[in-house]
């Protein structure tokens, strides 16, 4: 043993002890199979399929909250914290572009493949705020450039710790 570090046996009894407490991943929201409107903290414009669209490969980009359906997302669970996003118009996933690996990859409606492109994990940012991150390369999802406007483009980035990154999820 190195002088200083704990064994493995040390290690392992003491995380026992943190999971016997109640220390668990568990995840309660989001509800699966709930659909819910996805605020970005920066900008205060919603998750939006561009026009309505509903066809393969329709872009994804922020607008005022209209309350329609092209808005909404329902969540389902494919795993432990592990989340494919449904347009409820369209009935198509949030989908990572081409299961891009680049900074700035854009994000887009895609029929359901069960990839890793289209699973999320929703991360806890404090204050009812998440970061959405998509599977295959641990980008968040992001408003570009942190734009504001209506029409701005939803994007893939390194985490960044800001609120062009952060999104409240409510019904």
């Amino acid at each position: 043993m190195t002088s200083g570090y704990p064994s493995d046996a040390t290690e392992n009894s003491v995380q026992a002890n943190i999971v016997s407490v109640g220390y668990s991943k568990s995840v309660t929201f989001p509800v699966n199979g709930a659909t819910y409107r996805l605020t970005n903290a920066q900008s205060g414009k919603v998750l939006d399929a561009v026009n309505c669209g509903t066809a393969n490969g329709t872009a994804v980009d922020q607008w005022t909250a209209l309350g329609n359906t092209c808005q909404q997302w329902k969540f389902t669970s494919v795993g432990a914290n592990k989340w494919t996003l449904t347009n409820v118009n369209a009935g198509k996933v949030l989908d990572a572009v081409n299961c891009g690996l680049a900074l700035g990859t854009a994000v887009d409606l895609w029929q359901s493949l069960g990839n890793l492109c289209q699973q999320w994990a929703v991360i806890p940012a404090g204050n009812g705020k998440y970061e959405l991150v998509v599977e295959n390369s641990g980008m968040v999802l992001d408003d570009q450039d942190c734009g504001t406007a209506n029409g701005t483009a939803a994007r893939l980035w390194m985490w960044l710790n800001n609120p062009c990154q952060v999104w409240t999820i409510a019904s």
